[in-house]
């Protein structure tokens, strides 16, 4: 086949080494750089790319000589970055390994503009890639999207994946420009108060940046990748300011409220703070100190506070409390102690009522009025104050959270409902509470998180998933919520579209066309007959 060739409305670029620009010279073998690799398909042959794990291979550009919007899809595998040339963010797409598969990748008007492709290449990661072929499908300019959906980096595993250069900050927020996702959370660096904003009372590295401290390989990966942004004076949480900025995006910086502490083997997440403060830990119904810190003492929420200011610096549009990690806030501590005393004439009798309405019922108080101080800093300067709370609504007020007490008030502009620890999925089915919530005209997101550890609402298959979604958009919540958006894979086309009920009810339908893959009948020297060495070696 040519480089190029129409088939059913469609352009199939088959001959990659022939759309390099400024031709095409190829490397004595894969472990060296790039070299050109033939194939057959079901459907066509072609010569695709591929280069090893640790090859020299950099970027490659091409030239499809494309005119107009189109959606591209590539061919490849196990992962490859692909963009277009000038841009300052790229997309990294896994691929699956066991066959060749379209992902789609692009959706831009190429009038003018050439594709680049590369490894995955880094000081922590390098990845082999094979690149079969790319198909370009003509299409409309995307529309402005129903902007109803909200979704959550964590800002913590990016570092544990690697990170070189702003741009690959920027690769976990290009995806969402042009979808029905409106908002961004982003937590700070995992949650806990830290910074690399030069001069700056937050900084706190000295344990993140000691090997010595790491249990897990990926620490250590985060360590080097903040040592990395600080020698070179890249401030990451201004990077994803200006991104969110350029790609459409609202973004709130989200803060776990407990991310002071972590015990073995998460020990490098004990800051300085929390090392020099004893005093403003929780302590448990026996008096015993609990190593988290406790919002009843007003130094710690002054702290925090202190930190907001510093974070509401970058002129982000809001600040998000993350509720689903790491209540309880606050247990039997002196100040506890000491409201009880005084709305009720006594001290409480320990630990028999601990758990008790009266003593949940001061504990309420007390972060509420946390909140409000928050709600207040905030709106001094504009922004709007949202939350992440657990769905398990009676387990949080167990430990101290009553959510529906605070939209009464009014305390937050939003709530994103979902991903807390052990939360049921099947709570997911039953929306009433959570558009309860909306009474004192907060705006409300149901959903939550596609992994098990965090409840495992959106761990279900695709069409669950779009029914999922559908009873909430259903039940009259102003859109859903994602926690970790960036794992869902090769839906991604679909999910970047969940707030539009159309596209849901395809996918509930079965319309939803699948991603087309090909039966592979020669790669290289590997001919696939009647007689298959593929397991030779």
């Amino acid at each position: 086949m040519d480089s190029a060739c129409r088939n059913e409305g469609s352009a199939f670029f088959s001959n990659l080494p022939a759309l390099v620009v400024d031709g095409f010279s190829a490397s004595s073998g894969v472990g060296a750089g790039w070299m050109p690799v033939g194939y057959e398909l079901d459907a066509f042959t072609g010569v695709g790319l591929a280069t090893g794990a640790h090859s020299p291979a950099g970027v490659l550009t091409l030239d499809l000589k494309l005119t107009g919007w189109h959606r591209l899809h590539i061919a490849h595998n196990p992962v490859v970055r692909i963009w277009l040339e000038g841009e300052t963010g790229y997309r990294e797409l896994p691929g699956d390994s066991s066959t060749v598969g379209e992902t789609e990748a692009l959706c831009a008007d190429f009038t003018s503009r050439r594709v680049c492709l590369a490894p995955v290449r880094g000081a922590d990661c390098s990845r082999e890639v094979t690149v079969f072929y790319l198909r370009a499908e003509p299409c409309a300019p995307p529309s402005a999207g129903h902007r109803n959906l909200v979704a959550t980096n964590d800002g913590h595993g990016v570092f544990c994946h690697g990170i070189d250069a702003p741009e690959d900050l920027r690769r976990y927020l290009v995806p969402f420009r042009d979808s029905d996702f409106f908002r961004i959370l982003w937590g700070t660096y995992g949650g806990g108060p830290l910074t690399l904003k030069p001069g700056s009372r937050f900084t706190d590295l000295d344990a993140r940046l000691k090997e010595d401290a790491y249990y897990y390989d990926r620490d250590r990966v985060y360590g080097r990748s903040l040592f990395r942004m600080k020698e070179a004076g890249i401030d990451p949480l201004a990077v994803v300011r200006q991104a969110t900025r350029a790609y459409g995006l609202e973004l709130h910086y989200y803060f776990r409220m407990a991310a002071f502490y972590g015990p073995f083997p998460h020990v490098r997440w004990t800051t300085r703070f929390f090392a020099e403060h004893p005093e403003w830990r929780c302590r448990d119904e026996h008096g015993r100190e609990v190593n988290m810190i406790s919002y009843a003492f007003p130094g710690v929420q002054d702290y925090v506070l202190a930190y907001f200011e510093e974070l509401l610096d970058y002129d982000p549009d809001g600040l998000c409390l993350a509720f689903n990690r790491g209540l309880p806030l606050m247990i039997c501590e002196a100040p506890v102690i000491e409201a009880f005393r005084k709305r009720h004439g006594r001290a409480p009798r320990l630990p028999e009522e601990c758990d008790t309405p009266e003593f949940q019922a001061v504990r309420f108080d007390l972060l509420a009025g946390f909140v409000e101080r928050a709600n207040r800093l905030v709106a001094k300067r504009g922004k709007a104050l949202s939350c992440i709370v657990p769905r398990d609504f009676a387990r949080s007020r167990q430990l101290g959270l009553d959510i529906e007490m605070m939209t009464r008030k009014g305390l937050f502009e939003s709530v994103m409902v979902g991903a807390g620890h052990r939360d049921d999925p099947a709570l997911a089915a039953d929306l009433a509470p959570v558009l309860a919530l909306k009474s004192g005209g907060t705006r409300v997101y149901g959903g939550g998180s596609s992994v098990r550890a965090h409840g495992g609402a959106w761990m279900c298959d695709f069409p669950e998933q779009a029914r999922r979604m559908s009873a909430i958009l259903d039940a009259g919540l102003d859109g859903g919520f994602v926690w970790d958006a960036d794992v869902q894979g090769r839906n991604w086309p679909a999910w970047k579209q969940f707030g539009n009920r159309k596209v849901l009810e395809r996918i509930m339908q079965g319309a939803w066309p699948k991603a087309q893959e090909h039966e592979t009948r020669r790669i290289h020297d590997l001919v696939v007959g009647r007689y298959n060495p593929w397991h030779a070696y």
